[in-house]
């Protein structure tokens, strides 16, 4: 309130936009409306009645029961002027008079602004007290303006190199004389960029100005505080609420993809309820343990999907040792905190977000239709399987109860599921009490029928002083969720993905679904089809409850002191109730099996942290020393119980099934840890900065003499561009060298994985009875300890033209060694039991991450731009225990961990091709190991390596098959684009990854697989005797057993690149302007329309996602359009 500043008003958050190929444009058209006559200053009446108060008390009072807001300049006001007023229904106008009536202040009001300032004087001023005089002088008159056309009262005007300036009065305008017509007045702002203004000869100028871009007041969330981002000197990235609100993400951890350097979310799914993506910071830090990053949600333990998007004030991301270490034991693989809004000491404020929607699916694969799978099977059985004259009557489609062209897949995801968003959130306090209430409503549709999910979110965040040295910050939230799916009949015995949606991926057209009698067809397993599952009355609900409070004490004895209390408790029940239902498919068959699984699982999370935190300046030195103590347990109670042979699909609870085959079963779960924990921070004129952290962990998972770990770190950082060498370089605003390391932990394994337990279920007869048993069933490691990364950083930060340009690059080295990894299971066969984790095996991550940001503007055009790079090179340096020498070489598990390579390989052969005709089978090397009966149109395999290392003439597992790539990106980026004109504002977020491998197997990969289906991709590329290519797009067509064959081995045909660019998100939107929603009585509204995953650029299998591998049990990512609206009054 006390300085001059520009007013903010409300543009939403960023907008996403791109075109589909089938959407060719997304234009939104509002009318702009003109309302000139602004009532708010008029209209405006309050009651005050304060004695003997300082006028600054009573411009803060005007300010918390109003919208106004005060500028001045502190030299020329007094504020501490002692003052009484009372009034009832009194305008602010006449209250202003009040107060200042006998001085010579005099205020001015700008829509929602009060400017005040001495009464009226000459404008100007010389800068050094003396007057210039006796030259020819040229009068200069204008306007000083920010980008919205809102003067600028205040702002300094100079002619460049004297010492000859004015200040703009209240309308912004000024007037100045001048030496020489063309000389340049340089012109600045408190919190905007200075720029130079040459004259040229010209007597009058409208100057707008920029907000600086420099940040240096901006702040950074870190581990147990904040600090300011200029200062911070460890790898920490960060997105606020206008990063991701109003996108229609259910989850969270899909809201951060893209939008940071080494942050990296894979979203294998877009089933709602379960559609989250998999998290993973700098790499994937471990084979062994959970290489999950630690999530904290006001600093208590939680994950990304347990809260409601809206809620979020910011995501930062601690990546290097220095900033993470502070959580010691698990934080080795990053760590996530999340802060949600506060109140604020503004008047009270209501705001509704809401958005409607609909989904489908990115990509769907196209499968043949019925007498085009009829004559691919005859090619591919070498039969007739199919009659010419079957084949016409499918293709005529004259009977299709008999001759069906049922399209399985595209039946079951069928639906443009609906997608609805409520949120509704008051705001508000005063200096002393602030609050932030919201309650949300989120309805998601699902593509399949039946399908959807559902959550109801509230949240109270409270802050009360409690006299002048105690703070109380509470808060409270609660949600309860429900997700809803169909399942396949009992007699399947299996789920919706396994099932349901694996057997819509692979049953042909040929079989029926429903007959036009209501009657549904068999299937080629006599247990009926997707069709029929879909209309019966199996079902899973899964609701879960959660709830939680964490309240935060802080006492403050004196300025430089604060002691912190903080406790912390969450509730989640887990419940899940299963079904799968008996089933009459025609008057012939009818399933009679039915069952019913039910689960109740329920957590408990505890903790209490205590801090204290001593902060001082010396002269040019700053310190401030943490310290602190937390105890964290979580108890686990799990039940569930199974009953069968229900009478009647209508009455499914537990009691109503057959007491035979009856079972239940149960456990509990507990784990506990402890820590102490320090940070020193250190910094000389804000130029030289050092920092060091120290956490001493001890964690109930650990045996006695391993339980305590201590987690050291060290930074330092050296703003370059406060040194007085720099002063003259004036286009570099921010130059700062970082570096930093530290030892980080990982715990992330089984709650009692060194204790040797019973498994229960080891029943046997005695007596001619059936006794309870349990037996050991693993062997354990009494000596496990912690996992421990290594990291070292080295960075550079700069910030170029006044912040308009920014480039930060940095460095990173994570080495995990002491890797918690259980050995193969041929070491577990000879003990007869199983192997429970070992400390053994070491992984290293390194890499690169880069981000680049750019804005600025050309009249009421404005636009920026922020884009990210990472490189992560992953690699096994050893298994240990797990260490296996191959013969051709590889040291590894044999599979997909192998020395010098990265995690999540792929293992298999090379492909050159395919033979051309039989007689190329036996020029090309010996091939029977692989393919003892290898024909025209299979795969040609290489031989890479023999028993001497070099080719041999024999193409075999043992010695040619090598690495063919990984699932994790080697490379991940992401921009955010946006623009706006006006009023309309345009934001596009693209993401992508690069050097990655995918694999679709099985249903999903192969054609004819196992009674399956095939696509016509397949069947299009197919190699062709009569026509045959040495490279098809798929080699010939054979029936496959769920073995498989030699042509669907691993190879580097089926192993594919699965990079791609995606347009994540695009938004349009409009903000009515201030004059009409004054009018009608709200602070601010806006209109958007959105679209997320509108389309990727890729070259993977036709009609499937990138981010989707696997054989057919999936549910594909969803692409969303939106229209929605942000109101608030």
């Amino acid at each position: 309130m006390k300085k001059f500043n520009k007013p903010r008003y409300g543009n939403g958050s960023p907008w996403r936009f791109d075109l589909k190929m089938k959407l060719t444009t997304l234009l939104l058209l509002v009318a702009l409306f003109q309302v000139n006559a602004s009532t708010y200053s008029q209209n405006t009446k309050i009651d005050l009645n304060l004695n003997n108060v300082k006028v600054n008390d009573v411009l803060n009072e005007i300010e918390s029961l109003t919208e106004f807001k005060f500028f001045m300049d502190t030299k020329e006001v007094d504020l501490q002027r002692m003052v009484s007023i009372k009034v009832k229904r009194e305008t602010v106008s006449k209250i202003l008079e009040k107060i200042f009536q006998g001085t010579d202040i005099v205020f001015k009001v700008l829509d929602k602004q009060i400017a005040l300032k001495p009464g009226p004087k000459e404008d100007k001023v010389d800068l050094k007290g003396s007057p210039e005089i006796g030259l020819q002088q040229s009068t200069i008159t204008g306007t000083v303006l920010d980008n919205t056309g809102t003067p600028l009262p205040g702002a300094n005007i100079v002619e460049k190199g004297t010492t000859n300036g004015v200040t703009a009065d209240f309308d912004g305008n000024f007037s100045i004389e001048v030496e020489d017509a063309n000389a340049t007045l340089v012109v600045s702002y408190i919190g905007f960029s200075t720029i130079e203004v040459p004259i040229d000869g010209q007597t009058s100028l409208n100057i707008t100005l920029e907000e600086s871009a420099a940040g240096l007041d901006e702040v950074v969330v870190v581990g147990y505080g904040v600090q300011k981002k200029i200062n911070v000197i460890g790898s920490i990235s960060q997105v606020s609420s206008e990063d991701i609100e109003n996108r229609p993400v259910t989850q969270a951890s899909q809201a951060i993809t893209g939008q940071m350097p080494g942050v990296t979310v894979i979203q294998r799914s877009g089933r709602p309820g379960q559609s989250g993506g998999d998290i993973s910071v700098r790499g994937v830090g471990s084979f062994g343990a959970t290489p999950n990053a630690l999530v904290l949600i006001d600093g208590i333990a939680g994950t990304l999907n347990d809260i409601n998007p809206d809620d979020i004030a910011s995501i930062s991301v601690l990546k290097d040792a220095s900033s993470a270490a502070i959580y010691g034991a698990r934080s080795a693989n990053g760590v996530i905190l999340i802060t949600t809004k506060s109140g604020s000491n503004k008047k009270f404020s209501v705001s509704y977000n809401s958005y409607v929607g609909f989904n489908e699916a990115t990509e769907l694969p196209d499968f043949v239709d019925s007498w085009e799978y009829a004559e691919m099977y005859n090619i591919a059985s070498g039969s007739n399987s199919f009659s010419a004259e079957d084949i016409e009557k499918y293709r005529a489609q004259n009977d299709p109860d008999n001759y069906p062209n049922t399209r399985f897949l595209e039946d079951l995801f069928s639906k443009n599921g609906i997608q609805t968003s409520h949120t509704l959130t008051v705001n508000g306090g005063d200096e002393n009490n602030k609050y932030y209430v919201s309650a949300g409503i989120l309805d998601q549709q699902g593509i399949v029928p039946k399908n959807s999910f559902n959550r109801y979110n509230f949240r109270m965040n409270l802050q009360n002083k409690l006299g002048d040295k105690f703070e109380l910050n509470s808060r409270f939230f609660g949600s309860l969720e429900e997700r809803k799916e169909p399942q396949a009949t009992a007699n399947k015995g299996g789920g919706f993905l396994d099932q349901l949606v694996q057997n819509a991926v692979r049953y042909p057209a040929t079989f029926l679904g429903v007959d036009s009698e209501g009657n549904y067809g068999i299937g080629p397993e006599s247990g009926g089809t997707p069709v029929a599952w879909l209309d019966s009355q199996s079902y899973l609900n899964n609701p879960t409850t959660k709830a939680g409070v964490n309240v935060k004490l802080d006492w403050k004895p004196n300025d430089d002191l604060v002691f912190s209390a903080i406790g912390g408790y969450n509730f989640t029940l887990y419940e899940e109730r299963s079904y799968l239902a008996s089933q009459r498919l025609n008057e012939d068959v009818f399933l009679g099996q039915s069952y019913l699984n039910q689960q109740s699982n329920k957590t408990i999370f505890k903790t209490m942290q205590f801090t204290g935190e001593y902060s001082k300046e010396f002269g040019s030195h700053d310190f401030s020393l943490l310290a602190g103590y937390s105890f964290e347990n979580e108890e686990l109670s799990l039940f569930n119980g199974y009953r069968q042979d229900f009478a009647s699909n209508d009455y499914t609870v537990m009691d109503l099934g057959s007491a035979e085959n009856q079972q239940s079963g149960g456990y509990d779960a507990e784990w506990a840890l402890q820590s102490f924990f320090s940070r020193l921070k250190y910094s000389i004129n804000q130029r030289y900065l050092f920092e060091a952290t120290m956490r001493y962990d001890g964690s109930s998972r650990f045996p006695e003499n391993n339980k305590y770990a201590f987690f050291p770190s060290a930074a330092v950082g050296w703003r370059v561009s406060q040194e007085s060498f720099m002063q003259e370089v004036s286009w570099i605003s921010n130059l700062k060298l970082k570096a930093s390391w530290g030892i980080l932990g990982n715990q992330n394994i089984g709650n009692y994985p060194y204790q040797t337990v019973l498994a229960s279920g080891r029943d046997y007869s005695l007596g001619g009875g059936l006794a309870t048993g349990a037996a050991y069933a693993n062997y354990k490691d009494a000596n496990i300890k912690w996992e421990s990364t290594e990291t070292t950083d080295i960075g550079l930060e700069t910030g170029l033209f006044d912040g308009k340009l920014t480039f930060n690059a940095t460095y990173f080295n994570r080495n995990t060694t002491d890797v918690l990894f259980k050995p193969s299971a041929s070491v577990s066969s000879v003990l007869g039991v199983g192997i429970s984790e070992t400390n053994t095996g070491e992984v290293k991550n390194t890499g690169w991450e880069f981000d680049l940001g750019h804005r600025g503007n050309a009249g009421d055009f404005g636009y920026s731009i922020n884009a990210n790079f990472s490189i992560i090179n992953n690699e096994v340096i050893t298994l240990g225990l797990g260490n296996v020498e191959q013969p051709n070489g590889f040291v590894g598990n044999g599979s997909d961990l192998f020395i010098g390579y990265p995690m999540q390989m792929y293992y298999g052969y090379k492909a050159d091709g395919v033979f051309l005709n039989d007689g190329e089978v036996d020029s090309w090397p010996d091939m029977s190991a692989v393919n003892p009966t290898a024909q025209a149109g299979d795969f040609r395999y290489k031989d890479i390596s023999g028993p001497d290392g070099v080719p041999d003439g024999k193409v075999d597992p043992t010695y040619d098959r090598t690495y063919l790539g990984s699932r994790i990106p080697k490379y991940t980026f992401g921009a955010n684009l946006g623009f706006n004109y006006k009023n309309f504002d345009l934001s596009v977020l693209l993401q992508g990854t690069a050097e990655v491998k995918g694999q679709l197997t099985g249903y999903a990969g192969n054609a004819f697989f196992n009674l399956g289906n095939i696509q016509r991709w397949q069947m299009d590329g197919r190699f062709d005797p009569n026509n045959p290519v040495r490279y098809p797009d798929y080699p010939r067509l054979e029936v496959l057993t769920n073995s498989g064959s030699a042509n669907t081995e691993t190879s580097d045909f089926w192993v594919i690149d699965s990079g791609y660019l995606r347009v994540k998100n695009i938004q349009l939107g409009y903000n009515f302007p201030n004059a009409l929603t004054d009018v009608i009585g709200v602070d601010s509204l806006r209109f958007y329309l959105g679209a997320e995953n509108l389309n990727s650029f890729n070259s993977y299998r036709k009609g499937w996602d990138p981010e989707i591998i696997g054989g057919g049990a999936y549910y594909p990512i969803l692409t969303t359009y939106t229209f929605g609206l942000n109101l608030k009054f």
